[in-house]
């Protein structure tokens, strides 16, 4: 059995790298770590092979990896999760890192579930297996151990722009957020195609790039007005979560523009606070705990092997507020 010395010893670095690179610091460079994994797939390494023959059959604890605790799509997520695997007799355990993944690399649990970008899809091909599944939330695998479970974003924004382009609006703005968004990028990515196949055009000044904060919503949209100070702008914007749509909102009041009679703004995700604005805010509802529960599910059906039914698809309904 291929010990981590030999994959060090492949990858031409010292064991002490090799370790960290399967732990996925971030103090190893990204051509060092996918040396270290190409190595290891090739020698046929698992990580920590001896403890897994070790433990014993279960422990019933499964593992939620999430990129952070701040934002309320975590929490509802996360308490779907709960009160699944709660119900089913076993314990939840939640663990938040940007680099030190040691817990899941060294299998402490059943299986996880991950929501957590900073988690390399590498890292994931060489810790699943047969007793370590992982259901992500995040990313689309081909890996028999690992099992996507995907929120319907395209609808979502579909249902969206049907209901800005019946208001009369044709020129429509976007405001994205961070590219290692998986979901950020899928709605993105739905509604250029939105556009595209209802010929509807799309200007590259009002594609705006944010951080899913509402801080920089509200600093994107105030530079790309300062920007657009004389002419046209875009009637309508989506933005790619409710926070950015918040900051937004903000800085077109201080311009001196109405909302939705100068510019229109629609977010995705229903936050708590969504409600509360003014105007309140027209946002697309996504089922966060229903989608943490069916990814409960998922994971436990597999733990037990048992016979894998269709997932209910997350419900994604658009919330009409004043905004649009």
């Amino acid at each position: 059995m291929p010990t981590l010395k030999d994959v060090a010893k492949m990858a031409k670095v010292s064991v002490s790298t090799a370790s960290y690179a399967m732990n996925g610091s971030s103090l190893i460079l990204p051509e060092t770590k996918q040396r270290v994994y190409d190595a290891a797939k090739e020698l046929g390494y698992r990580i920590n092979g001896s403890a897994k023959n070790l433990k014993k059959s279960k422990t019933e604890i499964v593992a939620v990896f999430i990129s952070g605790f701040t934002g309320p799509v975590f929490n509802e997520m996360l308490e779907g999760v709960h009160d699944y695997v709660a119900k089913q007799g076993y314990e939840l355990v939640v663990c938040a890192s940007n680099d030190k993944h040691r817990l899941i690399v060294e299998n402490h649990f059943d299986g996880a579930i991950v929501l957590n970008y900073h988690m390399e899809d590498e890292l994931l091909e060489m810790v699943a297996s047969e007793k370590m599944p992982i259901v992500v939330l995040d990313r689309e695998s081909n890996n028999p151990h690992i099992h996507p479970l995907l929120l319907p974003n395209e609808s979502g924004v579909k249902q969206t722009l049907e209901a800005i382009v019946a208001e009369g609006h044709k020129r429509i703005g976007f405001m994205a957020g961070q590219e290692v968004s998986f979901d950020g990028e899928k709605r993105f990515d739905a509604y250029q195609l939105f556009m595209q196949e209802h010929d509807l055009p799309v200007y590259y000044g009002d594609l705006i790039r944010a951080d899913f904060t509402e801080s920089s919503g509200y600093e994107c949209m105030k530079g790309y007005l300062q920007r657009q100070e004389g002419k046209t702008t875009a009637t309508a914007f989506i933005c790619a979560n409710d926070e950015m749509a918040i900051g937004a909102m903000r800085a077109i009041k201080e311009k001196g523009l109405k909302i939705p009679e100068d510019i229109a703004i629609v977010g995705f995700d229903d936050i708590p606070t969504a409600k509360y604005t003014d105007p309140a805010l027209t946002t697309v509802r996504v089922n966060k705990k229903q989608w943490g529960k069916e990814a409960a599910k998922r994971l436990l059906d597999v733990i037990e092997k048992k016979t894998l039914e269709n997932i209910e698809e997350t419900r994604v309904d658009l919330i009409r507020r004043r905004s649009l």
